[in-house]
C-alpha cells in the first residue's frame, strides 16, 4: 500500500517545474493560472540530467499523456487542445525518470481502456498496482492526479515528479463603459480580458442610428476629417493578475451619431458589445464657484480710562504747600 504524502501546488503559465535527479525536488514560486479555452497553454521548466520527461493532463473527461525531448537541462511544450477541454479546473504531472531513460511508470492502452502502471520493461518489479484513467471505472481528475503521484512516489520507484493546477475558463472580454463623447474629440476604448497576452483583438466602430448634420457642424473646423466610423486591431496587455489582461483602441474624431463598438478574439472568437453616443454639443467645462470672502467688522478701540493721581503723588503736594508756608511765615 502507498503510504507516501503528497501534494499539489499552483503555477504560473510558462510553468518552471525543477526536476533535480537524485535529490529533493525544487519547487519555484507558484500562483493561480487561468487560460481562456481556446489559448495555447505552455509547461516549461528544468530537468537536469534527464533526455526527456513525459507530461499527464487530467481533467473532466480528459487524459493526455505525451513525452518531451530535454535539452541542455530545459523543456518546453505548447498544449494546443485547451479549445476542446472544458472550463474547469485541470492536473498537470510532470515525470523524469530516475535513472537512465527509462520511466517506470506509463500508461497501457488496451481496446477503448487507459490506465497506468509499472513499466513491464522498466525493471521495476511490478506491484500489480494500477488505475484507469480513460474508460469505464476510470478515476476523476484530481484522484488519477494523486493515484499517480503516490505511484511514482513509492519507495520501489526511482522516477521523480512535480503537480501543478490550471484552470480553463470561457473566453471573455469586457468593455469599459465608453459615456458620451464629443463631436470632431478623439478618445481611447479599453476593457479587460482573459486572453492570453500577445493575442490579437479586431475592433469595429460603426455608427447604427445617423443624424442628420445642422450647418454648425458642418461648418466646423477639420469636419472634413471626421469619421463615420473606423475599424482595426490591438493587442491584449498583460494585467494585474493572472487571468485579468487589459487591452486599449483609440478612435478617431467622429461625428455626432449614436455608435457601436465591437471587439472580437481573432483566435478565440470571443466578443463584446457597447452602444455609445457622440454628441453634437461641446464638453461643458464646469465653472468654478467665486470663493466667497469674508465679511470684516470693523473694531472699535476700547476706551482708554483716564488715571486718578494716587494718594503717595497728593501727600507729596501737600508736604509741598505745608513747606512753602512755613518759609513765608519765618
Amino acid at each position: 500500500m502507498i503510504k507516501k504524502r503528497s501534494s499539489f501546488t499552483r503555477r504560473m503559465v510558462f510553468c518552471a517545474c525543477v526536476l533535480l535527479i537524485f535529490a529533493a525536488l525544487a519547487a519555484p514560486a507558484s500562483a493561480d493560472t487561468v487560460v481562456a479555452q481556446g489559448d495555447p497553454f505552455y509547461v516549461s521548466g528544468q530537468a537536469p540530467g534527464a533526455q526527456q520527461v513525459a507530461l499527464y493532463f487530467f481533467g473532466p473527461n480528459y487524459f493526455k499523456y505525451t513525452k518531451v525531448q530535454v535539452n541542455g537541462g530545459l523543456y518546453s511544450y505548447e498544449l494546443q487542445t485547451t479549445a476542446d477541454m472544458s472550463p474547469s479546473e485541470y492536473y498537470c504531472v510532470v515525470q523524469s525518470p530516475g535513472t537512465g531513460s527509462t520511466f517506470s511508470v506509463g500508461p497501457v492502452t488496451e481496446g477503448d481502456t487507459t490506465y497506468i502502471t509499472v513499466n513491464p520493461g522498466s525493471g521495476v518489479p511490478a506491484d500489480g498496482s494500477s488505475f484507469v484513467v480513460v474508460g469505464p471505472n476510470a478515476l476523476q481528475s484530481s484522484q488519477a492526479a494523486y493515484a499517480l503521484v503516490n505511484m511514482i512516489n513509492s519507495p520501489n520507484i526511482p522516477d521523480l515528479c512535480q503537480t501543478f493546477t490550471f484552470q480553463i475558463a470561457y473566453p471573455l472580454i469586457t468593455i469599459n463603459p465608453v459615456g458620451t463623447q464629443y463631436m470632431g474629440t478623439p478618445f481611447i476604448i479599453s476593457g479587460t480580458t482573459n486572453l492570453a497576452v500577445g493575442d490579437v483583438l479586431s475592433v469595429e466602430v460603426t455608427i447604427f442610428n445617423f443624424w442628420p448634420s445642422d450647418k454648425e457642424v458642418q461648418n466646423a473646423v477639420d469636419s472634413s476629417s471626421w469619421s463615420q466610423g473606423t475599424s482595426g486591431q490591438t493587442i491584449v496587455l498583460a494585467g494585474p493578475t493572472s487571468g485579468q489582461n487589459v487591452w486599449s483602441y483609440s478612435v478617431v474624431p467622429l461625428h455626432p451619431s449614436d455608435y457601436e463598438v465591437s471587439v472580437t478574439g481573432i483566435k478565440t472568437g470571443a466578443s463584446a458589445t457597447q452602444e455609445f453616443v457622440v454628441s453634437d454639443q461641446s464638453p461643458v467645462v464646469p465653472t468654478a464657484a467665486p470663493t466667497a470672502l469674508p465679511t470684516l467688522t470693523p473694531s472699535t478701540a476700547a476706551p482708554v480710562p483716564t488715571q486718578t493721581p494716587g494718594f503717595g503723588i497728593l501727600a507729596v503736594v501737600g508736604m509741598f504747600g505745608a513747606a512753602l508756608l512755613i518759609l513765608r511765615r519765618s
